[in-house]
């Protein structure tokens, strides 16, 4: 088998796979094209070890205008050989750009492309490529190849170089607020696919300050695609708000919409807050979860220098630890003068006593309030969250909780964590994994989030948008433009906020470019909501734009081209195919955790321990004596006792000493898993 024959089978295997393959040519394939002692699949053959093209440069100048970067690239190539080669190569593009110029440079001269119908450009490519007797002139064909391009040189001068310059447009990203694009990175390595092998220059990518005094970083870094990029970033403009923006133009049977979202800074933080923090300090979270609440709280007022703070402990009641409300820059000093004892872990997760005292404390003083709740949710299963109060309920004032790692992490939270602590009052649910104090002092996010059109239609939905977060999204075909798209969303879970949306002229001019980009991604996992226009609806606008698309591509002719004599020996006639390029490139916030409140398996081995310890108790309480038909029902989570009852007791002196001992008690390890279980236990004969 020839090597042409091995390639082509080689090709056709690639290009014929049902799974969808990425052939990512690294290096530059030549073709020869004045060999006559050759056989035509052999002169025909795109990589003889001796005919290798390389490229030289790689280099890509970017300068910013508004929403959009604009690339231009020049990729310089070099003929070894002592022939005039054709050469081939796939150009990887950069995730949602479009080319939007092309033009070729071979000994000293520029030839600026035209861009045509795809068809016309491959037909007059494939004239040139025939035998005749215009001298040899270096020509280019550029076309659209699934998310990349494929360049086509004729007639490279033996011993010499040449290059090419594409123009790119990419719309910038928004994350984290920086600005951003990314530029691929090709591959170093041959691959087994790739016939010519050899290896790419790295791109130098150059960035123009976006505006003065703009600081560009350029790393590198992955693309949504998980591929090798070159990212280049830079700090946005500061801004305050969501710049929510939208295009529409003619698609199909109807339009075509884009909208662009950025978040800015959301809100300030409060001047001369109370803030009120309530630690559990109960045995399931121990020693060192306490001092893990006392540093959460110092890190808290550290956003908050001019405020007032108090702490409120619970176990089985709550207690004030400063007795009135400090300014921050005490905390510290407060803070190491309290005796160890005051922040010993208990029995008892009595929450709802610590939200009252809480309460309590801000009548005092003036200021926006705050409450900060710190618990591993592990409660006794009677918690409700307290009725409305007018402390907690005013405009500036706020009921946050953030969950934290308990002892126990496997142990469920009370179902009812997932509600406000305190009807009617704003604030968020944070668990573990979502820790953010700064986002317990001002509100930095948006939640419940949609869009909606001018007839009240949602078209889409978020959780959250967060400060520095950016969104672009294809909205769905509608019939006719939405002259009335609005934001609307939640801050704190509870105030509620509107935005229009802005129709932007220049998204809609560019509207079809970034269809075209974001088309052309074909192998992104794209869900059914951010898909991009439908390809017929890409086509059509493909067909008015001034951009490389499968309908159309670029072609470069210098004056005086045509079929040359340095190829002595006529191509057979056209097959289909031909003129399309050789065989390779592309084959075309609440809790979502908290699950409904689990009890420990009944054991007796449980109830036999509990009654164990508690029988001395028993004893003194109820003397030697005849034995009344006393119960003590306790409720546990875990080694923490959350819950005490005693029914049938001789008298409320008896019924008030065995209560106090068993809340005293201290459960041992057998007990510490973390569920709830309920006893009923009855003195022993």
């Amino acid at each position: 088998m020839s090597h042409f024959a091995r390639w082509l089978l080689a090709s056709i295997l690639l290009v014929s796979s049902p799974v969808p393959v990425l052939a990512q040519p690294e290096s530059c394939c030549t073709t020869n094209t004045d060999d006559d002692d050759l056989s035509y699949e052999e002169s025909f053959h795109p990589c003889r070890e001796d005919d290798r093209g390389k490229e030289l440069e790689h280099r890509v100048e970017a300068r910013i205008e508004g929403d959009l970067a604009h690339l231009t690239v020049h990729r310089t190539f070099h003929n070894a050989s002592q022939r005039y080669t054709e050469l081939y190569d796939w150009l990887e593009l950069p995730l949602d750009a479009t080319v939007h110029g092309f033009a070729l440079e071979s000994q000293g001269s520029w030839t600026e492309g035209t861009l045509l119908a795809a068809s016309e450009a491959g037909r007059r490519y494939a004239v040139l490529r025939r035998k005749g007797t215009a001298a040899p002139r270096t020509s280019a064909r550029l076309s659209a190849a699934g998310d990349g391009a494929d360049l086509h040189l004729w007639n490279l001068p033996p011993g010499a170089s040449v290059t090419v310059r594409y123009d790119l447009r990419i719309r910038l990203g928004y994350t984290r607020g920086h600005s951003f694009f990314s530029y691929p990175l090709t591959e170093r390595e041959s691959q087994p696919f790739k016939p010519c092998g050899g290896t790419d220059p790295r791109p130098v990518l150059t960035v123009a300050p976006p505006y003065p005094g703009a600081e560009v970083h350029i790393r590198e870094a992955r693309n949504q695609l998980s591929r090798d990029a070159l990212e280049a970033s830079w700090p946005a403009k500061p801004f305050h708000g969501i710049d929510a923006r939208a295009g529409f133009a003619p698609g199909g049977t109807g339009t075509v919409g884009f909208l662009q979202l950025r978040v800015g800074r959301l809100s300030e933080a409060p001047t001369r807050a109370r803030v009120v923090f309530v630690m559990d300090a109960s045995h399931s979270m121990g020693e060192e979860l306490m001092t893990h609440q006392i540093a959460l709280a110092r890190e808290y007022l550290q956003h908050l220098p001019d405020a007032t703070a108090e702490v409120v402990v619970f176990r089985r009641s709550a207690e004030r630890l400063f007795g009135r409300l400090i300014p921050a820059s005490e905390w510290e000093t407060a803070v190491a003068a309290l005796p160890a004892a005051r922040l010993a872990p208990g029995n008892g997760s009595h929450l709802d006593e610590g939200l009252k005292l809480a309460q309590q404390v801000l009548q005092e003083g003036s200021g926006p309030a705050r409450i900060i709740v710190l618990t591993d949710g592990l409660l006794r299963r009677a918690f409700d969250p307290l009725p409305p109060s007018p402390v907690t309920s005013a405009p500036d004032a706020a009921v946050h909780l953030q969950l934290l790692h308990g002892r126990v992490d496997s142990a469920p939270k009370h179902s009812r964590l997932n509600e406000p602590l305190v009807q009617k009052s704003c604030g968020l649910q944070l668990s573990p994994l979502e820790l953010s104090m700064e986002a317990l002092v001002r509100p930095m996010a948006w939640q419940k989030v949609h869009l909606e059109n001018e007839r009240g239609t949602w078209l889409k939905e978020w959780k959250s948008l967060e400060e520095g977060q950016g969104v672009q999204l294809w909205l769905s075909n509608p019939q006719t433009a939405s002259a009335g798209l609005v934001l609307r969303g939640r801050s704190w879970g509870c105030t509620f906020t509107t935005l229009p949306v802005e129709l932007d002229p220049t998204i809609s001019n560019d509207l079809g470019r970034n269809a075209e980009g974001w088309s052309a991604t074909r192998f992104r996992n794209w869900s059914e909501e951010d898909r991009p226009p439908a390809p017929e609806v890409v086509e059509l606008l493909a067909k008015h734009g001034d951009w490389l698309s499968p309908a159309r591509s670029f072609l470069a002719i210098p004056t005086g081209a045509g079929p040359s004599s340095a190829r002595t020996r006529a191509l057979p006639a056209r097959r289909k195919g031909e003129g399309e390029g050789i065989a390779m490139g592309v084959v075309s916030g609440s809790l979502c955790d908290i699950r409904p409140w689990s009890i420990r398996k009944a054991s007796p081995e449980f109830a036999e321990e509990l009654t164990r310890l508690l029988q001395p108790a028993l004893t003194a309480c109820l003397g030697n004596g005849s034995k009344p038909s006393l119960q003590v029902r306790v409720e546990t989570t875990g080694d923490e006792i959350v819950e005490v009852e005693v029914t049938g007791a001789a008298s409320e002196a008896q019924a008030t000493c065995v209560r106090e001992a068993t809340w005293a008690l201290r459960l041992p390890a057998l007990f510490d898993d973390g569920l709830a279980e309920a006893y009923t236990l009855t003195p022993l004969p």
